[in-house]
């Protein structure tokens, strides 16, 4: 298996455990299977199951595309390290993709390489308020990218 999609599943199935039920998230909206929001187009509503056969396919197309962001913007702060990416694509996967969007000043700071500054932006998120820990991942792969002094 390829390093980064092994180190993203470890991760997230850490952090987002399994459900084979919906459920509602820590913003209260409609999620199952391993953090995976649920669409319209899902036909789901909140306490249906789940088959494991979809909790696997929504997970394998959700990491993907946390991966091929994560790949894109590590290129773009110019840091292509396996844990970066990994800790990128948990970013993106909880997030969205869109996630630097939503964060513009953090992701210029991370751009700059900025780490300290941008390790105090996460401090100050509404996304700290809501999951924490998952902002504790993020600042611990920010703090391992600044050199020694």
């Amino acid at each position: 298996m390829d390093p980064v999609q092994e180190g993203l599943e470890t991760v997230l199935k850490l952090r987002e455990g399994v459900r084979y039920v919906v459920y509602r998230d820590s913003r209260g909206l409609p999620t199952g299977g391993i953090g995976h929001l649920i669409q319209p187009s899902d036909n789901l509503d909140v306490g249906d199951d789940i088959p494991p056969a979809l909790v696997d396919q929504w997970f394998a197309e959700d990491t993907a595309k946390a991966i091929k962001a994560a790949i894109e913007q590590a290129a773009q702060v110019g840091i292509p390290s396996v844990p970066f990416i990994v800790a990128l694509a948990s970013v993106n996967f909880q997030l969205g993709t869109a996630w630097t969007a939503k964060f513009p000043r953090t992701w210029k700071l991370i751009c700059n390489h900025q780490w300290d500054d941008a390790i105090q932006a996460l401090d100050e998120s509404a996304w700290n308020e809501q999951t924490p820990v998952r902002v504790l991942d993020f600042q611990r792969a920010l703090r391992a990218l600044k050199t020694p002094s």
